[in-house]
Formats: structure tokens, C-alpha cells, sequence
């Protein structure tokens, strides 16, 4: 504050002055200090922090922002208009007659008898005088296009300042036509995109001296400021010698949805269809249903563990550049889920499911697959069963023996449909033994064999007391106890034990097996004074290629 008030005053002391003529303003007079004070000087965030979205500020003192100017509108392609930018942010600055302010004025505005206000949804000071309000502190200033992306562009994260766009084309269908339509004075709107098919529009004034030219049919480089109509990014351009598409065009290729090349979110937005879709962002909320109507939360805690929702910014608030994500019940609702898991909120992720509509909004649904912090569930990577038991309705190929006890195994709609047993029934614990067996399994043509159990234990008592065996003598028919020698299979991931979540086993390694009929045997016991609850949701026989 203190350096700006220095320059000032050093200008204003060396009589830097200049003189203007006629109804358009060529040339810019530099009023004495005590016509236009600085008062308090604010920044561009700090105005937006007076006024928020929706609202209007009027001002009536002696407040502040210095800017430098980026656009003008002697080229018409803006009317009594100019951007303008601090060292953080833009905004538009509506002037109560045109010309006066020109590229590269390093200015400061007095704001008193001026508005903050939206329109559009575009932030900008409103009747803003170039001789009542404006003094000038110097002029030719350089600002630096920043170099970004149109998902940056569309996601609405420059709005009003000076932006660069690189290896972008105009589409083949704009490349016949002029920036505007001139004879008719008519907006020109074209399209421009980038090597991954992602768009944004270039708007051009039919009052702007270059609406006549032909635009370019290469690819190339555009400088321009990034605007807004409501929700949706548009470009203005100062000049058409900012617009370099002198490379050769290139064929957009869009992106795959892969697990190594997922939809940004903005994208997946724009393209909201399509199966098995990966889609990377930032954990950035929940829409929460705990609350009639139900209502999109930016800021923790959060309530509600079966949705999330992401952005490409860590820092979005705004729903309309943001993806609902369902999160089913299981391993992925546990990990990823912002009401238990806090500390995800701004990590980044990638969720795959079906992009379909959630919550009236862009969404993705059916979601069966996470990567967050390097680790999580690929279904891509996921090799096809040659058996599988997923207890959907009953307990399928399985055959329950009773041993010991009135408990027994039986189908739960749990996950899905899995078996359940517990040695608790009406408040007591009673003494078990029960077992779950698998049919025969001819390993005959098999090699390198894996076996993975997905289950969920509560009240945990001891991992013994849930035993997974296998046998290759069994008759398929008596008690397991009383038939064949069973072998416990140990050393793999199993739940904590304590809640009703169910986990993968991750392959079990059986190659041992490979060649022969095997059976697996699922062993529970409980006793009076100790009785968990054992849920499998499936028994699945893989082989693995090493």
C-alpha cells in the first residue's frame, strides 16, 4: 500500500501529464492526487469477499483497487468495457462512456459511487468514470498470459484474466467462416478445442475491426481473456495477431476412460454416458441426504457415506463443475466415504462406474472401482473366475454341515447375498461347529491357482474360531470331520473384525493344488462364553498368470 502511494506520488510530483481530445479518448489526463484519492486499497478477492454471489455493494467512501488493464475496447470487440487484473485475480470494469483505458495502463480505481455486482454471473465493477474515478500510474505494463488448459477455461478457474491456450485448433466446421459476422454486426461464435476433443467458445464482437477476417485452419497457440456467460467459459481476443494457428491441424483423439487415461471431470460432465468409465478429480464434498431437500456440502463433517462428490480443482464449491459419485455399499464406500474418512477430503482419485444422471446432475453410478493415495480396486486388472460361488440367493453349490449346535449356516441378503453364520442367537452364545463346503473342483487343466474369499467378521473372538481349508480326499458327502484330511490355508488379508464391512482376501496361492480335485471347506466355531459373526460373500477360483 505504502509503494503505491510512493509511485503516485513521484509521477504526480514530475507533472506526468497527458491530454485526450475528442469523443473517444486517445490519450489519457492524469488528475491532481486530491480530485482522487486512494484511500483504502483492497484486492480483487478481498471486493469479492463485500460482495458475494447474487449480491450488489454500492460504495460510498474512499476505497481502492489497483489494477493493470489487460483489454480495451478500441478494438469494438468490447463496448464501454475493460479487463483488468491484480496479481491473483481479473474482473470487468464497465465504464460509464468508452475509451480512456487502454492495454498495459497500470491504473488505480477509486470505487466510491461505484457497484460490485454480477450479471451473468460475471464479477465486475459497474459505472466506473475514467476522469472521476481512474488514475492513471503508468503506462505499457506487461502482464504474462498464464498458461493454461480449456478443462481450466471451462472449469471456470480464470475468469477475467489473460490466458494462453496451447496445441488447440479451431473446428473443422469454423474454418470457412470470419471471426464475426460484420454486414450484420452479429456476434461470431466459434469453437475451439484441444487434441483430447475438450471445447470452449470464442466469442467475437460484429462491431470488432477484425470481425471479417478469415480464421485460421491450422493449429496453434491463442491468447485471449477467459469469460463467462452463467456457467458456461467463453474467450474474447484483443487482436487476431494473438491468434498463432499456423501448425498443421491434428485429429482429436478424446480421452479413453482408462485407468491410465480416465475423464477429467469436466469432461466426464460434458460426456455424461458410457460404461465402465474412469474418471480422475479431487474429493471436494458430499451430497447430503440426511437433509429434505437433499443438498450438496463443500465443508466438513459431512453426514452422508454413500456419495461423493468430485471436481478437477480441490478448492471447487460450485455443483454445476462437479461429478456425484454413488458409492455402494463395500470396500469402496469404506475407503473413499468423506463422513469416516475426513482426511480424503481434497485428495486426489480415480472412481470407475457407468456415467449416467445422480441427484438430477452429472453423475457416476454403479461405481466398482477406486485408486486413492496409490492403492485400491482395478476391475481391469481383475482376472475372470473359472469358479465362483457368490451366495446371491442361497448357498448356491455349497452344502452346509452341522456338527455341533442349533446355529447354522445359512443365506443372508447382505453384500448382495452371502452365507452367514453365528453361535448368538436371542442374547447367548452357544457352542458350534458348522461347516460350508464347496463341490468338487477338477484342477485337472488348471495352472497356477488362486483362490479369493470376500467376507465380513463382527465381534471378533479369534481368526481360529473361522477357518478356510481345503482337501483333495474328501468324499464330497459325509461330515467334513468324520471325511478326508483338511489343510488350513493361512497368511491372507482378513477383516479387521469388528464391523459388518466386507474385504477381499486378495489372491490365496493353491498352485499346489494345480492338477488335482480339491474341495474348500469353511469352518466355524463358537462356544457359551465367545460367538462372532462370519459373513462370506463369495469363494472365487482364479488362475493367475505369472
Amino acid at each position: 500500500m505504502k509503494i503505491d502511494r510512493i509511485i503516485i506520488g513521484v509521477l504526480l510530483a514530475a507533472g506526468v501529464f497527458f491530454s485526450f481530445t475528442g469523443c473517444i479518448k486517445d490519450e489519457f489526463e492524469i488528475p491532481s492526487a486530491p480530485e482522487i484519492p486512494l484511500g483504502h486499497v483492497m484486492t480483487i478477492q478481498e471486493l469479492k469477499g463485500l460482495c458475494p454471489s447474487g449480491n450488489t455493494h454500492k460504495f460510498v467512501g474512499d476505497t481502492s483497487v489497483v489494477l493493470v488493464v489487460t483489454m480495451d475496447d478500441k478494438s469494438g470487440n468490447l463496448y464501454k468495457e475493460a479487463y483488468a487484473q491484480d496479481a491473483n485475480d481479473g474482473i470487468l470494469v464497465r465504464l460509464t462512456s468508452p475509451g480512456g483505458l487502454y492495454k498495459g495502463d497500470s491504473i488505480y480505481i477509486n470505487l466510491k459511487g461505484t457497484t460490485l455486482k454480477y450479471y451473468r454471473r460475471v464479477f465486475q465493477i459497474d459505472s466506473v468514470s475514467v476522469d472521476d474515478n481512474i488514475v492513471k500510474r503508468n503506462v505499457g505494463v506487461s502482464i504474462e498470459p498464464e498458461v493454461v488448459t480449456i478443462a481450466n477455461i471451462n472449469n471456470l478457474d480464470y475468469e477475467s484474466r489473460l490466458i494462453k491456450l496451447e496445441n488447440v485448433q479451431f473446428v473443422e466446421s469454423d474454418t470457412a467462416s470470419t471471426f464475426a459476422d460484420a454486414p450484420n454486426l452479429e456476434y461470431g461464435e466459434l469453437t475451439i478445442h484441444d487434441e483430447r476433443g475438450n471445447a470452449v467458445m470464442l466469442r467475437t464482437s460484429g462491431y470488432a475491426k477484425f470481425a471479417s477476417e478469415n480464421v485460421p485452419n491450422g493449429s496453434g497457440s491463442i491468447i485471449a481473456i477467459a469469460g463467462r456467460y452463467d456457467d458456461v467459459a467463453q474467450l474474447a481476443i484483443r487482436t487476431t495477431k494473438e491468434v498463432q494457428f499456423d501448425g498443421p491441424r491434428f485429429t482429436a483423439t478424446g480421452y479413453t476412460g482408462s485407468f491410465d487415461d480416465p475423464y477429467p471431470v469436466i469432461y466426464a460432465i460434458q460426456n455424461n454416458s458410457g460404461s465402465e468409465k474412469w474418471v480422475e478429480g479431487y474429493l471436494v464434498g458430499v451430497y447430503e441426504t440426511n437433509i429434505d431437500p437433499f443438498t450438496p456440502s463443500f465443508t466438513a463433517p459431512f453426514n452422508t457415506n454413500s456419495n461423493v462428490i468430485i471436481a478437477d480443482s480441490p478448492d471447487e464449491t460450485n455443483i454445476s463443475n462437479c461429478l456425484v459419485v454413488q458409492l455402494p455399499y463395500g470396500d469402496i464406500r469404506a475407503a473413499v466415504n468423506l463422513r469416516d474418512n475426513g482426511a480424503n477430503l481434497g485428495k486426489q482419485i480415480k472412481l470407475r462406474g457407468n456415467l449416467l444422471s445422480y441427484f438430477g446432475s452429472p453423475g457416476l453410478k454403479d461405481t466398482d472401482g477406486y485408486w486413492l493415495d496409490g492403492t485400491g480396486i482395478n476391475p481391469d486388472d481383475q482376472i475372470d473366475p473359472f469358479f465362483e460361488e457368490a451366495f446371491t440367493s442361497t448357498l448356491g453349490s455349497f452344502t452346509a454341515h452341522n456338527v455341533l449346535g442349533s446355529q447354522i449356516w445359512e443365506w443372508g441378503n447382505f453384500d448382495g447375498g452371502c452365507a452367514v453364520i453365528s453361535g448368538f442367537d436371542g442374547g447367548t452364545s452357544y457352542a458350534n461347529e458348522d461347516w460350508l463346503v464347496s463341490p468338487e473342483i477338477d484342477l485337472a487343466s488348471r495352472a497356477n491357482v488362486n483362490l479369493t474369499i470376500r467376507e465380513a467378521i463382527n465381534f471378533i473372538t479369534s481368526y481360529d474360531d473361522m477357518k478356510v481349508l481345503i482337501s483333495t480326499d474328501y468324499d464330497g458327502v459325509s461330515l467334513p470331520t468324520e471325511s478326508g484330511s483338511w489343510t488350513e490355508l493361512t497368511g491372507f488379508d482378513r477383516p479387521a473384525g469388528n464391523s459388518w464391512t466386507f474385504s477381499e482376501s486378495g489372491y490365496i496361492d493353491i498352485s499346489q493344488y494345480d492338477g488335482q480335485k480339491i474341495y474348500i471347506g469353511l469352518k466355524y466355531t463358537s462356544s457359551t462364553t465367545k460367538s462372532a459373526t462370519w459373513e462370506v460373500g463369495a469363494v472365487r477360483l482364479t488362475e493367475v498368470n505369472e
